[in-house]
């Protein structure tokens, strides 16, 4: 019979049990067969190629410190550029940059220096992905036994900015158009509006949910050990996530299984995947917020870890995401 309370062990169903022999390569999940259109490609086959803000019609490198998920690098538009083999280059590299910030836990500005530098290349308000097939070549960076690097390939909607957190609060990730007692002190823009303005719709809700097509960890803590005691992957692995608000609940507590009946029904992995159970998602709480109870809220990540090797490194593999648009 179900159980109200988390599962202590892994149960792989609807996964089923892995493979005997376990392969890197899983087919592409569409069925049935389908033809699509081209509407979108970039090759980066022109060299010398720079991304500086206005200087390219279809990509934006930040030049701006990232202060989320305790981010210890800065982000410089240099860091991105073409080189003469048909390749974008993002580099990270031990580099001294000293800015003035917010410090939003004293709540004062403050001089500091990061030591490390990267590049984030963005498409915001450029060019918007709907639906259909997105597919990207892509070598990843570093070594598979060593952590340090956070790679990732992935989308945002469009009303929220990565790394301009004010642009994500009560925007990311809902994806909701109910009107609801929730909504409609938890969402910005929510199907509870009677007012249209700026082009949006009345009754409709908008948002910024979010598909991490791929974030890697690379390191050695290996499947059923430490932080993955009750997970069958470790460490390297790829995490593919869709976050999306209003969270449901109840939830897994992070580290726990689902039990029978709990959370999201019938989620399908691939080959050699397992539910992320050590994150299911998001507490969202502001401070500039007036009533905390009715406008904070929770968001859902729903998300597969699949293992790595040391092939997937430093070597060109293809990432891609199959999107159905809804039929209303």
């Amino acid at each position: 019979d179900p159980t109200s309370s988390p599962t202590y062990f892994p149960t792989f169903f609807p996964t089923g049990g892995p493979s005997e022999a376990p392969s890197s390569i899983t087919p592409p999940p569409t069925k049935p067969i389908r033809v699509y259109d081209l509407v979108f490609s970039d090759e980066f086959n022109s060299p010398h190629r720079t991304f500086e803000d206005g200087k390219d019609p279809r990509w934006t490198a930040l030049e701006k410190n990232d202060y989320t998920n305790d981010a210890q690098h800065y982000y410089s538009e240099k860091n991105a550029y073409t080189d003469t083999q048909g390749n974008l280059v993002i580099k990270s590299e031990a580099a001294d940059k000293t800015i003035v910030g917010f410090n939003d836990v004293k709540f004062e500005k403050e001089r500091i220096t990061k030591h490390f530098q990267s590049a984030m290349l963005q498409s915001w308000n450029k060019f918007c992905f709907t639906g259909g097939v997105m597919e990207a070549e892509i070598a990843l960076p570093g070594r598979h036994n060593i952590g340090g690097l956070w790679p990732a390939f992935w989308l945002l909607g469009n009303l929220a900015r990565h790394t301009y957190v004010g642009s994500s609060e009560h925007i990311w990730p809902w994806s909701s158009s109910v009107c609801t007692e929730k909504s409609k002190t938890a969402q910005l823009v929510s199907a509870c509006d009677r007012v249209q303005h700026y082009g949006l719709h009345r009754g409709v809700g908008r948002g910024a949910p979010e598909i991490d097509v791929f974030e890697v960890q690379a390191g050695t803590t290996k499947a059923n050990t430490g932080s993955f005691l009750k997970m069958p992957v470790g460490q390297p692995f790829l995490s593919s996530s869709y976050q999306v608000a209003p969270g449901r609940l109840p939830r897994p507590g992070d580290g726990w299984w689902p039990a029978p009946g709990q959370w999201y029904d019938n989620l399908t992995g691939g080959m050699n995947t397992s539910l992320n159970i050590a994150f299911y998602g998001t507490y969202n709480h502001f401070r500039d917020d007036t009533d905390p109870s009715t406008q904070d809220y929770w968001s859902d990540a729903i998300s597969y870890n699949r293992q790595l090797n040391a092939s997937h490194f430093g070597k060109f593999h293809k990432y891609r995401i199959e999107w159905e648009l809804p039929d209303k």
